[in-house]
């Protein structure tokens, strides 16, 4: 599980500062959080924030205060030295920087101190999940199966091709060459107006059909594999169904995934409560706090 509730806003951009200064630009829990703070997630700095820029940063900041110091005073845990370089590692590998460091800083304008404030919150993640995994109320077999008759289309892996037309006359003619023995991928080269699997003899990879418009899902639930259907409508105009492969997840598959979707919620919970709960008082000159409907820093009126 590495996903936070809130990721550092400065990556990946290449903004200003609003000029370093030690002022407190918010309390969190008592602990100072400064204008330097702020900058100091950047790797380089020009110019000034525009005052909702600043807002965002200071409330990422914020953010992840009010997580760490929940994490120490109820799970014990602070990050090490070591276990932050080493996820900074994994942060970078993940990217396609493999370790290269000044580069990743420089591309994607983050500071070491940023990059190691976010590592440390996904080590934060990981330790709530270890601490909280005991207590999430897993689901049975009974409830994926459930799951899955309630949403077949969710559940269902469809390995399908197609070719778009506008007209049903126009897909009556598709049909007519490919029953008369013509390959289904130059076909939809020729005459289906899907400029993406089009050019690609039709194909659409393979996919949950839960992503599709509903005619199209239906008719790749139902389809006989390896046959080409008759013309389906839909709003985007005929469509003639290839499904190579159809697969449904098992009960096992599903109740894996409903556990850890559980558990992601809880953590999810647990930091949105660290930050709703936390005791934050932002100076007046930089906005003010809110908790709903996002905890965030709203800045002053212009």
């Amino acid at each position: 599980m590495k996903r936070l509730l809130l990721l550092i806003a400065a990556l990946g951009l290449i903004l200003a500062a609003c000029g370093g200064s030690s002022s407190t630009a918010a309390t969190v829990s008592e602990s100072d959080v400064t204008v330097d703070d702020v900058d100091g997630l950047f790797y380089e700095v020009d110019g000034e924030f525009t005052d909702e820029q600043f807002a965002d940063y200071l409330s990422t900041l914020i953010q992840w205060t009010a997580i760490e110091q929940r994490a120490d005073n109820e799970l014990d845990f602070v990050a090490s030295d070591e276990a932050i370089d080493a996820e900074v590692d994994v942060i970078l590998l993940e990217t396609g920087y493999e370790g290269d460091l000044d580069t990743f800083m420089v591309e994607q304008n983050v500071s070491e101190d940023g990059l190691d404030q976010y590592a440390t919150q996904l080590l934060i993640e990981d330790a709530v999940s270890d601490a909280l995994i005991g207590s999430v109320v897993m689901p049975t077999l009974e409830d994926a199966q459930a799951e899955i008759d309630a949403n077949p289309l969710e559940y269902t892996q469809v390995c399908a091709s197609h070719i778009l037309v506008e007209t049903d006359e126009e897909a009556q003619a598709a049909v007519a060459r490919l029953d008369a023995g013509e390959d289904f991928t130059v076909v939809a080269a020729e005459v289906s107006t899907d400029p993406g699997s089009g050019a690609n003899g039709g194909s659409l990879g393979c996919s949950s059909p839960a992503g599709y418009v509903a005619e199209f899902a239906d008719a790749t639930m139902t389809a006989p594999i390896g046959e080409v259907t008759e013309p389906v409508e839909s709003e985007f105009g005929f469509h003639i169904i290839l499904v190579e492969d159809r697969t449904e997840a098992t009960a096992e598959e599903v109740q894996t995934i409903m556990g850890d979707q559980a558990l992601f919620d809880a953590v999810d919970q647990w930091l949105l409560d660290a930050i709703t709960n936390a005791d934050v008082v932002v100076d007046e000159q930089y906005g003010t706090w809110e908790i709903d409907p996002t905890p965030r820093v709203v800045p002053p009126p212009v």
